[in-house]
């Protein structure tokens, strides 16, 4: 550790001690390494990225250290945040404490690891198509998108502007709702909500679902939600709706690749000019570990006119807007609180076998991994990663001796409104009770 990293985490505790007692002063946390964290460098798994130290703390970061958390490390990803495995980074493959021998997920792999492994029970990644949840899922820990804009998105370093976001990561689901009130704007002292008036909700929970979900999973997964669905079905404030996305997954589908080629030379250059000393594109580009990345900044170049937005930009964002529209309607017509689907249709594969994937075939691999979770991607919605044991139940705490079931490396996605987080992970607690 170096003397700034020491230096880093003595302020920290020291800003700890002198702040309000809250839920969260004292503890430690792991930030993902593309979020500026003061004393920390900052390489986004990068080469060129390496010697970086950021002159400030994210301010969604800064929320969090004067609740007195404190930074006790930062964390390895997929190289800049573009895979979905966090083998191909420049400090190494991030292994998985939960599944040893198969991918961590990413592209917040290595916050996902350091929770799974009890090195702390929060966590900060971000999640641009899936970076917190994917990982979640294989790991059997808690991962959240927020709504798009729910936390201030600056000092990040940037791949989507328009869908950019930090999203926190725990070993439980009350961890996780702390960090979220506090990322938020909650002030400190202040707890998350209840989950229900009294313990419970006079309402049933309506909760969509899509069967033909399960026919797109492998038999590991497909076992694990059925079994989730099961207890559900039989929970008695719980209602399981039926309904179709197959129309908005294919329109999502066609579009949101080309979004990512549109917004991610522009955001990472961008990000690039807003600090001194960072090198610029074509620098960051010639130092790249993973050729994957090469390929996808390099195509990026290619779709935009100097790494300037296009026309086509807009035209893209009228597509994310019909989708949500689109989404909403179904959530509407069904008269439904949230969405249940899985978080990954496969279970995180071994890593020998991703090191031996060509391009084109790491390319239907990600396709694959981001599918169920892109669509709170493109709509802004919360969408939150809830592990799944292999008979259904969610684990509740991640590590805890003789207590939470093993993993399942499968995991259930909840999707709700845009802009109603709070409710999210306040319907996610009735879940989890009714899961067992």
């Amino acid at each position: 550790m170096s003397v700034a990293e020491e230096d880093a985490i003595a302020r920290a505790a020291e800003g700890g001690a002198g702040s309000a007692p809250g839920a969260l002063t004292g503890l430690p946390l792991v930030v993902k390494d593309n979020v500026h964290a003061l004393g920390f460098a900052c390489t986004a798994a990068t080469p060129a990225l390496r010697g970086f130290l950021p002159p400030d703390d994210a301010p969604a970061l800064a929320r969090l250290r004067a609740q007195g958390m404190v930074v006790v490390g930062k964390t390895n990803l997929h190289e800049l945040a573009l895979g979905i495995t966090s083998t191909h980074t420049a400090a190494g493959v991030v292994p998985n404490p939960a599944l040893p021998g198969r991918v961590a997920g990413g592209s917040s792999g290595g916050t996902a690891a350091a929770v799974a492994a009890g090195v702390c029970a929060h966590g900060i990644g971000t999640d641009t198509g899936g970076s917190t949840r994917i990982p979640a899922a294989f790991t059997g820990t808690w991962g959240f998108r927020p709504s798009t804009g729910r936390y201030p998105g600056s000092g990040v370093v940037s791949i989507a502007y328009s869908r950019d976001t930090i999203g926190p990561m725990a070993a439980d689901l009350a961890s996780l709702r702390q960090l979220d009130a506090a990322l938020a704007g909650a002030p400190a002292g202040a707890s998350a909500r209840p989950a229900t008036a009294g313990g419970r909700s006079a309402a049933p929970l309506r909760l969509g679902f899509d069967p033909a979900d399960v026919e797109r999973c492998e038999a590991g997964v497909a076992a694990a939600v059925r079994a989730a669905l099961g207890r559900l079905a039989g929970a008695r404030d719980v209602e399981l709706v039926e309904v179709s996305f197959a129309a908005l997954d294919r329109a999502t589908a066609v579009f949101e690749p080309e979004l990512g080629a549109q917004e991610l030379a522009p955001s990472l250059a961008a990000y690039l000019r807003s600090e001194e000393g960072l090198p610029g594109l074509d620098g960051v580009l010639a130092e790249m570990a993973d050729p994957h990345v090469v390929r996808l900044v390099e195509g990026s170049l290619a779709a935009v006119a100097d790494g300037v937005w296009t026309p086509r930009w807009h035209e893209l964002q009228n597509d994310c807007a019909r989708a949500r529209a689109s989404y909403l309607a179904v959530l509407h017509r069904a008269g439904l609180d949230a969405v249940l689907r899985p978080v990954v249709p496969i279970l995180p594969p071994r890593v020998d076998a991703v090191l031996g994937l060509d391009l084109p075939e790491r390319d239907r691999l990600f396709g694959v991994v981001t599918g169920f979770a892109r669509l709170a991607t493109v709509t802004g919605a919360p969408s939150l990663s809830m592990p799944l044991a292999g008979d259904g139940a969610v684990r509740s705490r991640a590590g805890l001796p003789g207590g939470a079931p093993q993993p399942s490396g499968a995991g259930l996605l909840l999707d709700g409104i845009p802009g109603c987080d709070e409710e999210l992970l306040a319907l996610a607690a009735r879940i989890e009770d009714a899961l067992g």
